[in-house]
């Protein structure tokens, strides 16, 4: 008693896969053998199923013969109208809008003037009857003329009527074993229907799609129209009245009381819309079950142990895929994340390692993120340290230099010496967030001193509606792309230099648009400089560079802002600046 208490607690109490596999065998073993008593049932379903399946192959086999036969009235009159027989429509309409004897006679008079024997209507149907054999006969009606021309294979007759096409067609054209496809033919002058071409054909061709599969098949198979007129009937019991059942075909029930119970198929997936229906009595398929009762414990027997070995080998599998994920969470509690669980077959435990994949993703990133925030944050504080300088002496020297220029009658020097000392003022206020009107301000300094410096070869012109001028922007964010401009776009050789500064609401954002007409940026440079916005370095080039003005904006404001590029070589650049109009100076957290 203890040895199996201790083989449980090792093998059953925990072991989930064992637990599932030994209840699982209980419940299989079980339910065979209460299945083997409904065996012949089974069997009985089975046989009956593979008879409609022969049945249904059998009204597959019809239904491709009379899509067949109305493709070949669809090609017929094709061949009518297709571009090369131009001449055949003429005649045929030619033939449908006089008398025969005034159509015979307008042919003729074209051969006495042309020499030449065109294609007739008469000769090309004749022509269809010798090549399709199961056609019956071929009939042109005309709606004007109200007259029916009738062909069959030995003979051809002259109907002059007055009655519409429907009362034409079931006196003189449609029998008792036909089908009829009629198809409209219309004068491409006029643009109206001018007459009909009637095709009826015999229903042998069914009956040889029934004939080679009649040997196996059970029942008996009948075609019907909508209405319920016999069109073929394999037993030939409903030929010349509607068949009585008719209006159980197609019912949700494949068992029906026909002359006696009976499985039905039924379909009407043909271009006529006829439906076909084999039908075959319970009674004949009862007769192929006596033998197989004799199976019953062999095929229980052979189900049991099958089943058995597909539920060891899956639990297996299921078993070896959880040992993965257990292995794999051990590896993370001991701080390694760089484990993957490989992911197999999209069931539970799929999402279980999708999600833990994405879990150890999401730590790897988050990690990444602090210790660059961290990095950052010592880069700040590195700078702040290196900018707490007293710049007293520096605007006390720049005045002193001022007025020496003035004194000397240098002007233009004193004048860019002031402007020099408002931008260098400006520049160590320790405020990193400023209206725009503060930044445009600086802007503006800073491009009246380089005008005085290149004597007036560029001008430039600031855009900006007022109401605008109080949205909060970072202190010295525009004044980098306008240096960028002077260094690298500016071309002397000209003097029409122009920078144009424009702001435009988008939404709840600000668009701040730089454009200029200088020497553009090469393709490989601006792509370039676009991957590096959207990589957004650590530590950009220089400190107030595009990439470090990018950087800025995205740590302030958030990764949606930030910077666009968009230039053509010798056509100027064009830089746009994404901010929040609204949101009051207030930074990330």
């Amino acid at each position: 008693m203890n040895r199996i208490v201790i083989f449980y607690n090792k093998h059953f109490r925990q072991k989930l896969f064992n637990k599932i596999l030994m209840i699982y065998s209980i419940i299989t073993v079980l339910s065979l053998a209460t299945l083997s008593g409904f065996v012949y049932t089974y069997l009985s379903n089975t046989q009956v199923q593979k008879e409609l399946d022969l049945n249904k192959q059998v009204l597959n086999s019809i239904g491709s013969h009379l899509d067949m036969k109305h493709a070949t009235s669809q090609k017929i009159i094709q061949e009518v109208y297709r571009d090369g027989s131009l001449t055949l429509l003429d005649d045929v309409n030619s033939f449908l809008q006089n008398n025969y004897s005034q159509y015979l006679n307008d042919r003729l008079l074209q051969y006495i003037e042309t020499s030449v024997r065109t294609p007739d209507i008469l000769s090309f149907l004749r022509l269809q009857l010798t090549n399709n054999p199961d056609i019956r006969t071929i009939a042109l009606y005309s709606a004007n003329k109200k007259f029916l021309y009738l062909l069959t294979q030995t003979a051809q007759n002259y109907y002059q009527i007055d009655t519409d096409l429907q009362t034409a067609l079931n006196k003189y054209v449609i029998t008792e074993k036909s089908i009829t496809t009629v198809s409209n033919i219309t004068s491409m002058n006029k643009l109206e229907n001018v007459g009909n071409l009637i095709i009826d054909y015999d229903t042998d061709g069914i009956y040889r799609s029934f004939q080679s599969n009649r040997d196996e098949m059970k029942g008996y198979v009948v075609v019907i129209t909508a209405e319920g007129n016999v069109v073929f009937d394999s037993s030939g019991r409903y030929y010349g009245q509607k068949y009585p059942y008719a209006s159980l075909l197609g019912s949700a029930s494949s068992n029906e009381h026909l002359e006696e119970e009976s499985y039905v198929n039924s379909q009407t997936a043909n271009r006529f819309g006829f439906w076909i229906a084999g039908v075959i009595p319970e009674s004949e398929i009862n007769g192929e079950l006596k033998g197989l009762q004799n199976t019953l414990l062999l095929v229980t027997s052979v189900c049991i142990a099958g089943a058995m070995a597909l539920t060891y080998f899956t639990l297996v599998s299921y078993s070896r895929r959880t040992k993965m994920i257990v292995k794999a969470m051990k590896k993370l509690q001991d701080g390694d994340l760089s484990v993957r669980i490989p992911m197999e077959k999209q069931d539970e435990l799929f999402q279980i390692s999708k999600r833990f994949n994405q879990m150890c993703e999401d730590l790897t990133q988050y990690i990444d993120q602090v210790y660059k925030s961290e990095i950052r944050q010592k880069h700040a504080e590195l700078v702040a340290l290196q900018a707490q300088i007293n710049p007293h002496f520096l605007y006390n020297t720049l005045e002193a230099i001022r007025m020496r220029a003035l004194y000397k009658k240098a002007d233009d020097v004193g004048e860019m010496i002031y402007l020099l000392a408002s931008l260098f003022r400006y520049s160590v206020k320790s405020e990193t967030i400023v209206t725009l009107s503060d930044e445009m301000e600086y802007c503006r300094l800073y491009l009246d001193l380089f005008r005085i410096r290149y004597m007036d070869n560029f001008s430039y012109e600031i855009d900006i509606e007022p109401e605008w001028m109080n949205v909060p922007i970072l202190k010295l964010s525009i004044q980098p792309i306008i240096e960028n401009y002077v260094v690298h776009g500016l071309i002397m050789s000209r003097s029409d230099n122009q920078l144009r500064i424009h702001a435009a609401l988008d939404g709840d954002d600000l668009l701040i648009t730089i454009r200029d007409n200088g020497s553009g940026i090469k393709p490989e440079k601006l792509e370039q400089l676009r991957r590096r916005l959207i990589e957004s370095p650590l530590h950009a080039s220089g400190s107030i560079g595009l990439i470090n003005v990018n950087e800025r904006i995205k740590v302030c404001f958030g990764a949606e802002y930030g910077l666009h590029i968009e230039s053509d070589p010798g056509q100027g650049a064009l830089i746009i600046m994404k901010i929040p109009a609204g949101r009051g100076g207030q930074l990330l957290a």
